[in-house]
């Protein structure tokens, strides 16, 4: 006969916090129309190749993590997390950004630390610029944002502080980034013309299944963002701590 059983909410509290705290994932857009992703039978790499190419109308990968204080209390048989959103923004130009599905993936390269600024503009104008993009770098890395804050009226590459808004993706130790003069004075952190901020990746954290797909959500018709929209996916992730086994009655014989 079938009965049921439950593992104890200590148990499944404790799976989800080894599976999910202090890892990262990262949300890429799949342009995939008339594609199924089957768990298991559909290939990762493959289907992942129909990513949207990073830079499209802006498009770039949001990334998300968990800390220990995500993990829900135990309820309704299960332990979930803190709901999470990520965001996909068109910046407005005249590129769209196609997309049929979503895709959840454990993340690569998750910058953890930011060296000091190795070259910077020689004008700065004093405070605090909170999520300003990268322009380029030297490496593979993307999507990573910075916070700057000026001082001195940056004067020398020592009056620039940089710290992380958004750890990005792919990155390497020693990678460069560069913040170009154009962003800066578009900011009103600089003017013209004085030079560019550049800095080196110092930490980077990189998961043991990088680019292993979590999940898949697929939207009903392809979808396209223009004008400077944005598409926000929120994700529910929850453990369940309910099965059913199977047993048999023994037999007995004289």
């Amino acid at each position: 006969m079938a009965i049921a059983a439950k593992i104890s909410s200590a148990e499944i509290t404790a799976q989800v916090e080894s599976r999910f705290v202090g890892r990262y994932l990262e949300a890429r857009l799949i342009n995939a129309a008339g594609t199924t992703y089957l768990p298991g039978t559909t290939d990762d790499a493959v289907f992942l190749g129909f990513e949207v190419p990073i830079g499209t109308g802006g498009y770039k990968r949001s990334v998300i993590s968990y800390a220990s204080g995500d993990v829900t209390d135990y309820a309704d048989d299960g332990v979930g997390l803190q709901q999470r959103a990520t965001v996909f923004a068109q910046n407005g130009g005249s590129t769209p950004i196609e997309f049929s599905h979503v895709a959840l993936c454990w993340s690569d390269g998750n910058v953890l630390g930011l060296g000091s600024p190795g070259s910077a503009p020689s004008v700065g104008v004093d405070g605090t610029y909170t999520n300003v993009p990268m322009d380029s770098t030297n490496g593979d890395g993307n999507s990573l944002t910075v916070n700057i804050t000026i001082t001195n009226a940056g004067a020398t590459p020592a009056d620039y502080s940089v710290s992380i808004q958004e750890p990005g993706t792919n990155f390497i130790v020693g990678e460069v980034v560069t913040i170009t003069n154009g962003t800066l004075a578009g900011l009103g952190a600089t003017v013209p013309d004085t030079g560019d901020l550049s800095f080196q990746i110092a930490s980077v954290t990189s998961d043991a299944s990088a680019g292993d797909i979590f999940a898949v959500a697929q939207t009903t018709t392809t979808s396209t963002l223009s004008g400077g929209y944005e598409a926000v996916f929120y994700w529910n992730v929850k453990q369940f701590g309910f099965y059913s086994s199977s047993t048999q009655n023994p037999i007995v014989t004289p």
